[in-house]
């Protein structure tokens, strides 16, 4: 009897222990997702800037989660209005946010900076990041920017990634090393934790000093050129000009001046007759002094640039 009652005890005890722990389950649990994304840019200070979207199943209510790791610069909203959150920070930082989704617009954005993840490893790097949303969702990308000048470590960037999970993908955006997860089908119970070594390739003295000479060198080159070719156009136009007689002279200063002029304004400030005018335009524009272009009855006149270019 005793060993009977024992048995009974002990079936009683488990049986009561069971809604305990579907309750406990049930407080890590947030609601079905259709999709997450996570977005991690680091600086050089190993300072990791963090972007959380989630479009839940239903218009939600509730959402928390725990990040490992003291967040600051927390700010949450949403597509369908305002958003509530209390963040506790200690060791590691606890978010919890009401908000007032709807059937059409249910998509949560959270976003926060953190020293935490990256964490100093001999001359390398070691991020580390656990940004599991305790949720069952069908579709999540992850995404990794390396900060400028860094590497992964023993990686082919064209092949496998150092990282995990292992299932990643990783090319060059902007000069940075962007580094992909895509995941389906993720359980509740599913830890999303994500993990890379990497190292920061500092530029070699000798080569900063040789571009910085390069840059010197090259402005130096541009004014000397600029300054060569004002004195070839100005010699060129001088060269040009001093060929003209008085008549061809008084008709250049008149469309340089104006920049475009009538053929017929020419004849009422040269007071010379219209086929005069006429005459000194053709052998302008035949020694390519000029250039003409009809408009209705008259010509339009301006200075030929490659005559004065030296072309």
């Amino acid at each position: 009897m005793d060993k009977l009652a024992a048995l009974c005890m002990a079936a009683i005890l488990a049986l009561s222990a069971l809604p305990c722990a579907s309750l406990a389950e049930a407080s890590l649990r947030n609601p079905d997702m259709r999709f997450y994304r996570a977005d991690v840019q680091l600086d050089a200070d190993g300072r990791s800037y963090v972007q959380l979207v989630m479009t839940f199943r239903q218009p939600e209510t509730k959402f928390s989660m725990t990040v490992l790791g003291r967040v600051a610069n927390f700010n949450a909203s949403s597509n369908a209005g305002p958003v509530e959150c209390r963040v506790l920070v200690s060791g590691t930082s606890t978010i919890d946010c009401s908000m007032n989704l709807t059937d059409i617009q249910k998509e949560l954005k959270l976003s926060f900076d953190t020293a935490d993840f990256v964490k100093p490893l001999d001359s390398k790097f070691y991020f580390s990041a656990d940004l599991t949303p305790h949720a069952y969702v069908d579709n999540a990308v992850i995404s990794l920017r390396l900060p400028t000048n860094a590497l992964l470590v023993g990686e082919d960037i064209s092949s496998s990634v150092l990282s995990y999970p292992g299932k990643a993908s990783a090319h060059i955006a902007s000069g940075n090393i962007l580094i992909n997860w895509g995941i389906s089908n993720i359980a509740a119970a599913d830890q999303l934790k994500f993990e890379v070594l990497y190292e920061s390739v500092a530029t070699p003295p000798w080569l900063q000093i040789q571009l910085r000479y390069y840059v010197v060198a090259g402005a130096a080159f541009a004014v000397v050129l600029g300054f060569i070719l004002v004195r070839h156009l100005r010699r060129s136009e001088k060269l040009v000009l001093s060929v003209l007689d008085e008549y061809e002279r008084k008709i250049v200063d008149i469309i340089s001046a104006e920049g475009e002029v009538k053929q017929k304004k020419i004849v009422e400030l040269t007071n010379m007759s219209k086929a005069k005018v006429s005459r000194v335009i053709k052998s302008l524009a035949h020694r390519g002094v000029v250039e003409v272009e009809h408009s209705g009855r008259t010509n339009r006149l301006r200075m030929s640039k490659k005559k004065l270019e030296g072309e």
